[in-house]
């Protein structure tokens, strides 16, 4: 029994060790990417929380395992907006890098605050989670020790290996619990029954989503419609089999997802951009990297061109959140709005795509040869 339970310890140890391998990303292509994740929140996808200040409270069944759960309604809407210019502050301080890992601490749980409200109307939404846990996990690494304006104490680099181990597992993990039912019920062989069409026609006649490819997919070939309901299941239940194939491998895949989610923006007008922030971490930190030569040189220049920039989109996000306060939505503005986020969204999807492309055929995701010792 020694031997056995010795043996499975030395294979889940090997197990770790290639999933480390696998997700390890360079310390400055991090604090690169915590750059470019404060910028991509300032610039469009700051969340907005001060409307739910005028939500009816008859409409409040928030889920069990939200924070929102803990309370009897909705709040006054002063402490919603409180949280909407803390969470700008805090992805400025983000941005420039000052007290980086405290700042991700804050971020997480002032999100997890928000989203939890945003969410007490019962529907809880696929991308948040993954956002969550992205800032979660950059709170874990050494993001804060590079290009930073006030540097973080260097963190045992242990933790950064394990807390992108975590990451790596976690999405594999989402995508199984998401594949499994989706398997079981769409993989039937029956080509009268189509599981994407279901959630089509849902989204088209009931929550009006008609805008991009949406109203060419009622004349799409059900065959084609049959395969996507075997298609999508099994890429997701592939995860851990391209994890666990290498660095390459698990990029590859996180490419391939890309496809997929803009795939869903595209037929079924459902957003995931904000993944963009999780699978970045893989795909967008390296071409940062890369193109760094591109970017101002000298500490100075790259300094008052990234604090300039936080300037403005902040500066930006003010003007909205004063704009909207007690704005009268004209007949129309959410139709308009909706579809402007769509094409947004196949925009970023499509930018991500071509990054994750450049940073494959450039294999800008090897490690150097000097890090290789570290996971042996």
């Amino acid at each position: 029994m020694k031997k056995f339970l010795g043996y499975i310890d030395s294979q889940l140890g090997r197990l770790f060790k290639r999933i480390q391998y696998v997700s390890w990303v360079d310390t400055q292509a991090l604090a690169y990417f915590r750059i470019f994740l404060g910028i991509f929140i300032l610039a469009h996808y700051l969340p907005e929380w001060q409307w739910l200040g005028d939500a009816p409270q008859a409409f409040f069944n928030p889920h069990l395992f939200t924070m929102a759960s803990l309370f009897d309604g909705f709040w006054p809407k002063p402490f919603y907006v409180a949280l909407d210019l803390s969470n700008l502050v805090l992805f400025c301080l983000l941005t420039l890098g000052i007290y980086s890992r405290y700042t991700l601490f804050a971020l997480f749980l002032l999100n997890y605050t928000g989203y939890s409200f945003e969410f007490g109307f019962g529907k809880i939404d696929h991308e948040v989670h993954l956002f969550l846990i992205t800032l979660l996990t950059l709170a874990f690494t050494n993001c804060g020790t590079k290009s930073a304006l006030r540097k973080d104490k260097l963190l045992n680099i242990n933790y950064q290996k394990w807390a992108l181990t975590l990451l790596c597992i976690y999405i594999v993990f989402g995508f199984f619990t998401a594949g499994i039912p989706k398997f079981l019920k769409w993989v039937d062989f029956d080509p009268t029954r189509i599981g994407i069409l279901e959630w089509f026609f849902k989204g088209y006649f009931t929550y009006d989503r008609v805008y991009l490819l949406a109203d060419h997919i009622v004349r799409a070939p059900f065959l084609l419609l049959e395969v996507l309901d075997y298609l999508a299941p099994t890429m997701e239940l592939l995860a851990i089999f391209f994890l666990l194939g290498g660095r390459r491998s698990w990029r590859i895949y996180l490419l391939l997802i890309g496809f997929f989610h803009m795939g869903n923006m595209l037929i079924l007008n459902i957003e995931f951009v904000l993944n963009i922030t999780c699978y970045g971490i893989f795909i967008i930190a390296p071409f940062l990297v890369y193109i760094r030569k591109y970017l101002p040189q000298g500490k100075n220049a790259a300094r008052y061109l990234l604090i300039g920039v936080v300037g403005v989109l902040a500066l930006y996000q003010v003007g909205r959140k004063i704009y909207f306060i007690g704005f009268e939505y004209p007949l129309g503005f959410f139709e308009a709005r909706f579809s402007l986020e769509n094409k947004l969204s196949v925009l970023m999807w499509v930018s991500t795509l071509i990054i994750g492309i450049i940073s494959l055929s450039k294999r800008l995701y090897t490690l150097d040869k000097s890090r290789l010792g570290t996971f042996n």
